[in-house]
């Protein structure tokens, strides 16, 4: 009888300190990786969610911008430290690809985001919408396609970086349109956009919030978004695929955390993440943007994230002439 009420009591004081524990992180200061420079589509989700985090961890949460190569730069950055959980990965779909690219997380030519990073949650998933400078003249997809074949490899379209989500887009647009442009690459969203703006180039495939805000008066021209079905966040938009059957891409937004952060503290901080997602302060705010919260168990992203880097790396083998 002593030894089970020994027993017991041991397991009272091991559930006692993990609850401890767990009421005591994050006990300091967050600092948020964003591999693109301020600006782009990572960085805007980013500082929407980053008061909202705070109030909700009680703690300062930091936004430290490291751009580079499509984001390799910033998240090669990170992994080179290691992390307790008060570290955090704010990446993008190309970012990610960026990683698989230089054969981090591949297993017999498959990748697998768990190796390299750990998933904790999805944080938005806003279409991409084909957006050109007024100057170009055009006004619907089906004139950029006309002029595109008119004048073979004297549109140019940005993107955020060689490989990355924008890129590959324009890739994608390409191959189903029959057409050939001139990539202009970036160093993020932070650069490309400005540039659409300035008329540097003619078009982007941009994530929504890079973009939107140039709508209301002019200042750029949206044609149609990338999504295979309409999105309510653009009703007037059409689909490319209205004009292109079985068009359908889309970029994603979302944290990751680093390999050494125990599994107990990636799933405390996506069900933080999550809960802050769910909030009508951060949806009304995303929608501003172009947005809208996609939360994801670890789990669930994970297996979104293997399964969506599978069907990119077969546009990346076409940039690769594989």
């Amino acid at each position: 009888m002593i030894s089970k009420l020994s027993a017991m009591a041991v397991s009272a004081i091991l559930a006692a300190s993990s609850m401890v524990q767990a009421q005591e992180f994050p006990s300091k200061t967050i600092t948020m990786t964003v591999p693109f420079n301020a600006g782009g589509g990572t960085d805007t989700l980013a500082r929407i969610v980053q008061s909202a985090l705070e109030e909700a961890w009680g703690q300062t949460v930091v936004v430290e911008n490291k751009p580079g190569a499509s984001g390799l730069v910033g998240s090669l950055a990170y992994l080179r430290d290691s992390s307790d959980g008060h570290e955090i990965l704010m990446a993008s779909t190309g970012s990610i690809l960026s990683l698989a690219r230089e054969g981090e997380g591949m297993m017999d030519d498959t990748f697998h985001v768990e190796q390299v990073l750990k998933p904790i949650s999805q944080i938005s998933q806003p279409p991409y919408i084909v957006t050109v400078h007024p100057n170009l003249g055009v006004s619907s997809l089906a004139e950029l396609i006309e002029y595109a074949k008119s004048n073979p490899g004297e549109l140019n379209f940005g993107s955020s970086g060689v490989g990355s989500a924008s890129h590959l887009t324009g890739v994608l647009f390409e191959e189903m349109a029959g057409v050939t442009m001139n990539h202009v690459p970036y160093n993020g969203m932070g650069e490309a956009g400005p540039a659409l703006l300035g008329g540097e180039i003619d078009l982007l495939f941009a994530p929504a919030p890079v973009v939107q805000a140039s709508f209301s008066d002019g200042s750029l021209i949206p044609l149609a978004v990338t999504t295979g079905e309409p999105t309510s966040l653009f009703p007037d938009l059409p689909t490319v695929s209205e004009t292109l059957d079985g068009f359908s891409i889309a970029g994603w937004f979302g944290l990751f955390g680093h390999p050494d952060i125990s599994d107990e503290r990636i799933e405390a901080l996506s069900a933080t993440v999550r809960q802050v997602l769910a909030s009508d302060e951060i949806k009304a705010k995303m929608a501003a943007s172009g947005g809208e919260p996609r939360p994801m168990t670890p789990a669930e992203y994970q297996a979104f994230v293997n399964k969506d880097v599978a069907n990119w790396r077969k546009l990346q083998a076409i940039v690769d002439g594989n």
